[in-house]
């Protein structure tokens, strides 16, 4: 088998010069928001509505990456899973 995994010119599959934290992964990146209002009825009532949005930027953030030099329909380090895509949600909270 001649196939280089990692790219870095070694064809055996075996790297023994990487150094520590050699190999990085795919680019994660997140952005989250939430908006609340909170309404008073009384001294002891309290309604909060709730707007929330997670991954807004709607990116395809890896969830797994293949870990294994032995598997040859997908290369080292590519990303097998991707964690779900922009969701959102409401709600209500009463407090008293």
């Amino acid at each position: 088998m001649n196939r280089d995994p990692d790219g870095n010119g070694n064809f055996n599959g075996i790297d023994f010069t990487a150094g520590r934290n050699a190999f990085s992964a795919p680019a994660f990146v997140n952005l989250d928001l939430r908006f609340s209002k909170q309404f008073s009825f009384g001294e002891r009532v309290k309604l909060e509505t709730l707007l929330e949005f997670f991954n807004v930027l709607n990116r395809q953030n890896p969830a797994s990456v293949q870990n294994r030099i032995d598997v040859a329909t997908q290369p080292f380090g590519s990303v097998t899973q991707v964690l779900p895509g922009r969701e959102g949600q409401i709600g209500i909270r009463i407090s008293f």
